[in-house]
């Protein structure tokens, strides 16, 4: 059997199919579009198919124990000055010294602006309200 000729034969053949196939769309287009969607969405729902993983048996892997080759070291914390308390005891009032110290009287600008702010949120809360 001669390899040439085997391919020229073969060549021929699908040189045929494809002619058949292309005379046969150019008469009935609709037929075409719609063997056309249909094997397009065939080798669609092939392909999804193979793609999507089998439920396979997982093999469960066994826990392996940690063995230790030094002992476990605890890290140092923080340091804390023994002068340092963590809480505190709270006043019930302050004494006038202290309220004159951390208070501060708020002066005419300080007021206007704060004034605007409290307008301008008013105005946003009621909108177009009448």
């Amino acid at each position: 059997m001669d390899f040439k000729s085997f391919f020229e034969n073969l060549k021929e053949k699908i040189v045929s199919l494809f002619e058949l196939i292309k005379d046969y769309c150019s008469e009935n287009k609709r037929n075409a579009i719609l063997f056309a969607t249909l094997g397009a969405s065939i080798l669609l729902l092939i392909i999804l198919l193979l793609c999507i993983p089998k439920n396979k048996k997982t093999k469960v892997q066994e826990e392996k124990p940690v063995v230790l080759t030094e002992s476990l070291l605890i890290p140092d914390g923080p340091e804390i000055n023994k002068d340092y308390n963590i809480s505190r005891q709270t006043q019930d009032k302050w004494t006038d010294e202290q309220a004159d110290s951390w208070f501060e009287k708020p002066t005419e600008k300080d007021i206007e602006s704060l004034e605007k702010a409290n307008d301008n949120i008013i105005r946003d809360i009621t909108g177009a309200a009448p």
